[in-house]
């Protein structure tokens, strides 16, 4: 619950606040929707997860929250925030419904930020879906386009010049470069981002140098008028561009803190279902044991009222797990035991009473030698 504890905080800017973060404009937020809070988040997967079949009790650390980001590219920004902010809130909360209703999830959370670089928007979900489904399942590469694609649709409401990005095979199609298609991995940004932030820094610091040095003059050319103002636009520039990557960065940690959490979880499912295979076939072989000792032993037959019956305590303790499976033969080949022994004591009376033909009693001396009547 830790990780949905910090994004809340982060959602509501509580706590300490990234230097990143513009606190002049945090009245410029908007809370659509109160993001829940953990303890209640856990009580929900708790109760979703009961609606499916499962085999362990949910972890203490397992994700309880399933935390989305809804941003817009460069072109698409200066158009999202020319709409009033009533719109604007009004197609994140459109956007988030069409996403969550396509996961079949619910939004739990969804907080407007005005107060970074960039127009974006924190959205939550249980990490359960009603269904007892992990979200994390659900969201295949296949259904995150589908994602993408709804969410289109909804913001296209609001504003129908912002359209869905072309499908990275067509951009590849169109001779777009590689560089600009292909996708880092979560892992890559992680060791990537801080490096390419650290230079983005010295170039800032450079400039503000640069910018520094122009100003101490005591009069200023039109040549270097221009100049100083090149230099404070590139770096406007590249502090947004920081700010970005540093935004990135956060995000990027988050992703690869769940993917961790995710990875480590479907470890100790698997492991927990190897485990449950071996003891239910070690319960196998354990009933076919007894099953074969309970029908030479004789312990397992019908009551008086046709219904089977163990009386051994062993061999019912055994044969109990598998009784489902094995419980058909075993009263089967106990049906045609009792048979068997019933037909022997009726052959062995009439032996006795010296019913038989003398070939069929000459015939029978071996064979009720030594048996039990």
């Amino acid at each position: 619950m830790g990780r949905a504890k910090s994004a809340r905080y982060h959602d509501l800017r509580m706590g300490q606040i990234p230097g990143y973060v513009d606190q002049e404009r945090l009245s410029e937020n908007s809370i659509i929707l109160a993001p829940a809070l953990p303890s209640t988040l856990r009580q929900v997967c708790l109760a979703n997860r009961a609606n499916r079949p499962t085999q362990r009790a949910m972890k203490k650390d397992a994700a309880v929250a399933s935390c989305f980001i809804i941003t817009f590219g460069k072109a698409a920004q200066p158009i999202f925030e020319a709409l009033p902010k009533a719109q604007q809130d009004a197609a994140y909360g459109a956007v988030s419904k069409a996403v969550a209703t396509l996961l079949g999830a619910e939004v739990t959370g969804l907080v407007a930020h005005r107060d970074e670089t960039a127009p974006h928007a924190h959205g939550q979900m249980p990490a359960v879906r009603a269904d007892g489904r992990p979200l994390s399942k659900v969201l295949t590469p296949t259904m995150a386009k589908r994602v993408q694609d709804v969410a289109a649709q909804a913001i296209a409401e609001f504003a129908p010049q912002i359209v869905r990005g072309k499908p990275k095979a067509q951009r590849i199609a169109d001779g777009e470069p590689r560089s600009k298609t292909v996708h880092r991995s979560v892992e890559q940004l992680h060791t990537d981002l801080p490096k390419e932030i650290s230079a983005k820094a010295a170039e800032i610091e450079k400039l503000q140098g640069r910018i520094a040095k122009m100003r101490a003059k005591e009069k200023l050319t039109e040549a270097n008028v221009r100049t100083l103002a090149t230099y404070e636009r590139r770096l406007a520039e590249k502090t947004a561009q920081m700010e970005e990557k540093h935004r990135m960065l956060v995000s990027a940690a988050r992703a690869l803190e769940t993917q961790q959490a995710e990875r480590e979880t479907s470890l100790k499912e698997r492991e927990a279902a190897v485990e449950l295979r071996e003891k239910e076939a070690t319960a196998q072989v354990e009933g076919i044991r007894a099953a074969v000792e309970a029908i030479r032993e004789g312990t397992v037959t019908r009551g008086e009222d046709g219904r089977p019956s163990v009386t051994d305590a062993t061999h019912a303790a055994l044969l109990r797990p598998v009784w489902r499976t094995l419980g058909p033969l075993v009263m089967s080949l106990a049906d045609m035991r009792d048979e068997m022994k019933a037909g022997l004591r009726r052959f062995r009376e009439l032996f006795r009473r010296n019913e038989l033909q003398p070939d069929v009693i000459d015939d029978g001396k071996d064979l009720l030698d030594g048996m039990e009547p």
